[in-house]
């Protein structure tokens, strides 16, 4: 089991990765381990012995060719983003594009100390977001942390989309499958000033999570949370509510691909939020039993999709929309022109 093991391993770096984050973070000192020191087995290129890298790191421009270096030499996906962002983190710059116009600056030493912890952190593929514990969504920023699924920049297309569809100034209650970090639901509620919302999620670090992120942006009243696992139905506590929308990103990765997968994902995230069974319809099929049951009428059901699926599942929905009272409306291409996204109504 290739995989598994791969994921042991990595619990090992990530356990030792953010210990030291937080270390660092509150300025204890210790030596610098090697958090990569078998990067290689994670995807990473052949191991390039720190000594034999250029040791003028004491300005931002030193760092960061340093850095930028060893990345591109173990074929680290996207060098020039990661290094940015981690300095611009370390720096408490407002965003990486402000790192030019400090590469004269000095760094102190445990600023390079936290930059060097940082990097061995990517080395070991850890994701960016993990490692400086934030990412941008839209117009909001918001805590991640490992394994909690990372949003994607789809789903900001999937976002806007549903807020160029909805009222502003009308009452919406929606309902979120498979909360993760509460990016989609925490978005809506933003632009949608009378919306409240439902999220579920059957990991309770995604459930504490989105709730540490509503309590943050000043959403949490707007917003309730259940830890459930999605089979057939709601948890019993919801087993009435009717809902004008339904969002989700669900797992819909069918599961011979999570091998393939880069070893940022397959070794860090949670693998349960992208298993979407063998045909990776397994999720999706469940949401829109869910979707016939708790949908008002003229309800709407949004969904993010592997770009295989739109045409399978209007063949679904043609079959079976009559009985499940779901009409199959339409699916909209990514920034990518990839068929990403699908809107479903709710017809009686």
């Amino acid at each position: 089991m290739i995989l598994s093991s791969s994921r042991a391993a990595a619990r090992l770096r990530l356990t030792l990765c953010s210990s030291r984050l937080q270390a660092s973070c509150a300025g204890i000192r210790e030596p610098i381990k090697v958090c990569a020191s078998n990067s290689s087995t994670a995807g990473g290129g052949g191991g390039v012995p720190l000594a034999a890298q250029p040791t003028n790191t004491t300005t931002v421009r030193g760092a960061q060719e340093k850095w930028l270096q060893r990345f591109q030499s173990e074929n680290i996906p996207e060098p020039e983003t990661s290094i940015s962002n981690i300095i611009a983190h370390v720096l408490e710059l407002s965003g990486p594009g402000d790192v030019g116009d400090h590469q004269n600056s000095s760094l102190s030493e445990q600023q390079i100390r936290k930059i060097e912890e940082m990097c061995e952190c990517r080395l070991a593929r850890m994701p960016l977001q993990y490692i400086i514990r934030e990412w941008d969504f839209r117009d909001l920023t918001l805590k991640m942390i490992p394994p909690v699924f990372i949003p994607r920049p789809e789903t900001e297309e999937l976002v806007e989309l549903i807020l160029q569809q909805m009222d502003s100034q009308k009452e919406t209650f929606f309902l979120e499958i498979g909360s993760g970090s509460g990016a989609i639901s925490l978005s809506i509620l933003k632009h949608v000033p009378k919306s409240s919302g439902i999220a579920i999620d059957q990991s309770r670090l995604a459930c504490e999570l989105t709730r540490e992120n509503a309590a943050a942006v000043g959403l949490d009243s707007r917003l309730r949370i259940f830890k459930h696992k999605l089979i057939n139905d709601l948890p019993d506590t919801l087993a009435d509510e009717q809902f004008d929308m339904i969002v989700s990103n669900p797992p819909y990765v069918p599961s011979v691909l999570l091998p393939t997968l880069e070893p940022e994902i397959k070794i860090y995230e949670d693998l349960r939020a992208l298993d979407g069974g063998n045909d990776g319809l397994t999720v999706i099929k469940a949401i829109l039993r869910i979707a016939s049951k708790h949908l008002t009428k003229d309800g709407v059901l949004w969904l993010e999709v592997d770009i295989s699926h739109p045409p399978v599942i209007e063949k679904f929905l043609a079959q079976h929309g009559d009985t499940m009272g779901l009409r199959f409306v339409a699916s909209y291409k990514d920034l990518f022109q990839k068929d990403r996204f699908v809107e479903i109504v709710k017809s009686c």
